[in-house]
């Protein structure tokens, strides 16, 4: 009975690991003239808009999106794959298309086999869903992924930092209309996507899927089209009509590095409606550079043109006290915050100081002031 039982358990071990017969995935390749200004994207542009490499070569640069099952979960599965890159003078659309659940392997392998020969990844929220769904999934069907973990330019976060002052929301549609001009017209909004391709699993209807597919290829087209013109826009950051796309665009410079080009954007501000934020950013970037007499400077005029309320006043008699060791002057310009707001009610400011506060920091700058007349005449004494 045991050798009977044996060779039963021997018998379905060799049928689990026979291998299953592998289905292959259906692959569309579209061509189209290349984006205006994509052929001129250069690595600094890339950093500006937040690749976190040192080089970037936009023709070693693979432009990629999903289109999956759901947007969550662990049985969540990318059915479609777009992927776009430069051959020429032309922009290639390669989309790879699981038409059942057998043929995910073979997609992957695709996928895989596609991204090992490019240098970096373009995407639009592919940081935080793209690239760890690919991910989840190769390892989910016990596959090495093909490529190395490539640097990656999400344009999303880029947006986000740069228009999200101005516009309700930063999707791929709004800014294909807002910002692009090129609203799209008749296509399938992303949300349908999945209950499109469940239908056609029922019926393998391929006409199902045809506004998937020119939606998928529109938003790969889309995103080399916003990288092209996001660089267009940093290059000319000073010279942009909206002022809150400018103030956006020198925070979002600063933050990757580019110091005196964000201070020539909070210039241009400066003399406009958004003067008070300009010059806050400005006074907080000279204090961030440890340029303390400039960050000063920047804080009494603002103060002169009454901009920053109370938080200006103290933070010009933080640096004056602490940082610029004018114990004096950090006094008056104290008695001169609590003389500009001597007939308000006390309220609160900001940083969740009172004037209270103000009260009690020009009596510590008086008795610290004291100390240092006593010393130096004690000092002149001896």
């Amino acid at each position: 009975m045991i050798p009977d039982l044996r060779s039963r358990l021997k018998a379905v071990a060799e049928r689990a690991s026979a291998p299953v017969p592998r289905a292959d995935c259906a692959v569309f390749r579209l061509e189209g003239p290349l984006p205006d200004g994509l052929e001129q994207v250069t690595a600094r542009d890339a950093r500006r808009l937040g690749l976190e490499a040192p080089a970037f070569d936009v023709r070693r640069a693979l432009f990629l999106d999903t289109e999956t099952t759901g947007l969550r979960g662990a049985g969540t599965v990318a059915f479609l794959v777009g992927m776009g890159w430069l051959e020429g003078d032309r922009f290639v659309v390669e989309q790879v298309l699981m038409r059942d659940y057998p043929e995910e392997t073979s997609l992957l392998e695709t996928v895989g086999a596609r991204m090992a020969g490019f240098d970096s990844v373009v995407s639009f929220n592919g940081k935080s869903f793209d690239i760890p769904l690919l991910r989840d999934r190769f390892t989910m069907a016990r596959l090495r992924p093909l490529w190395r973990e490539l640097p990656q330019l999400d344009l999303l976060h880029a947006a986000r930092r740069t228009w999200k002052e101005r516009l309700e929301n930063c999707a791929l549609s709004t800014l294909e209309a807002s910002v692009l001009g090129t609203p799209r017209t008749d296509d399938l909004p992303g949300a349908l996507v999945p209950e499109r391709y469940f239908q056609f699993l029922k019926c393998g209807d391929m006409a199902l899927l045809e506004d998937v597919l020119r939606h998928n290829a529109q938003d790969i087209r889309s995103l080399a089209a916003l990288l092209a013109h996001m660089a267009r826009v940093y290059a000319q950051a000073e010279a942009q009509t909206s002022m809150l796309d400018v103030l956006s665009i020198g925070r979002a410079l600063e933050r990757f590095g580019e110091v005196e080009a964000a201070r020539r954007c909070y210039r241009v501000v400066s003399v406009t409606a958004l003067s008070e934020r300009a010059r806050l950013q400005l006074a907080r970037s000279y204090r961030k550079a440890r340029d303390w007499a400039a960050s000063a400077d920047v804080y009494r005029d603002m103060i002169d043109r009454q901009e920053g309320g109370v938080d200006a006043y103290v933070a010009l008699a933080v640096l004056l006290e602490h940082y610029l060791g004018d114990v004096r002057g950090a006094l008056q310009v104290t008695e001169r915050a609590l003389w500009r707001w001597s007939g308000a009610d006390r309220f609160r400011v900001a940083d969740g100081g009172t004037l209270d506060a103000l009260e009690r920091r020009r009596a510590r700058l008086e008795k610290k002031l004291s100390r240092i007349r006593e010393t130096t005449t004690n000092g002149r004494k001896g």
